[in-house]
């Protein structure tokens, strides 16, 4: 281990490594993700789903129930580009829709 590796760094750079490990995004872009969600999705898909985690690349969105999840699998391909377009990475390259009636 070489002196650079001892010194102490930010828990954001820690984050940043630990999630690039995991093929996660950045710790800026789920922060992004999960701020401004309703801005992404836009503000009706907003009050029904929200973002729950992220798995590799795979964004894990719940929604209040079927119709809404339904709704959010037909326009998964515009929330992908917008998601692209809103971090500026393509990290998040596929979404799974689960129904929770609490989102």
């Amino acid at each position: 281990m070489n002196r650079r590796d001892r010194d102490p760094r930010s828990i954001s750079t820690s984050l940043d490594h630990l999630l690039g490990n995991l093929n996660a995004p950045p710790v800026d872009v789920l922060d992004l993700i999960f701020r401004d969600w309703s801005s992404i999705v836009g503000p009706d898909l907003a009050r029904h789903t929200r973002p729950a985690a992220v798995d590799g690349g795979r964004l894990v969105v719940t929604a209040g129930d079927s119709a809404w999840a339904n709704e959010f699998q037909w326009l998964e391909k515009q929330v992908l580009e917008r998601l692209s377009e809103v971090t500026e990475s393509a990290r998040i390259t596929s979404i799974h829709v689960r129904v929770s009636p609490s989102s």
